[in-house]
């Protein structure tokens, strides 16, 4: 299952070429995840990002509405993989794909923590094939 949501450009989200800056996609990136965790309730967890990679696909312009789907592609024993496609809806393109890795994390022993069954029972239904 997917996370489904929208996003819409903002003309600050635009540089002096008019189009939407690459550090943009990384804020929407932030937005979704951050709707996509609250929507699935994972509760309990300290989550830190231990790596972001995306792709982009194709310019995107103000002013656009972007359909944002969010998903899980890996479960590991202390973190797990978060995948976010961006689509635009004047161009129907796909624009931008990233991944972003978070680890369940201890800040008091600085370490990474094993997701409890919980956890993973939330991320479960949201696996898929990336």
């Amino acid at each position: 299952m997917k996370h489904h949501m929208t996003i819409t450009v903002r003309f600050s989200d635009t540089d002096m070429l008019g189009h939407v800056n690459n550090a943009s996609y990384f804020t929407y990136m932030e937005e979704a995840r951050l709707y996509f965790m609250n929507a699935i309730e994972i509760t309990g967890a300290a989550l830190i990002i231990a790596s972001a990679k995306v792709d982009w696909r194709a310019q995107t312009y103000f002013p656009d509405t972007l359909d944002v789907e969010t998903y899980i592609t890996r479960i590991g024993n202390s973190s797990f993989d978060v995948a976010t496609t961006l689509t635009s809806q004047r161009s129907s393109q796909v624009v931008f794909e990233g991944i972003a890795t978070l680890v369940h994390f201890d800040y008091e022993t600085q370490k990474s923590i094993p997701l409890s069954d919980s956890q993973r029972k939330c991320l479960e239904g949201y696996l898929e094939a990336r």
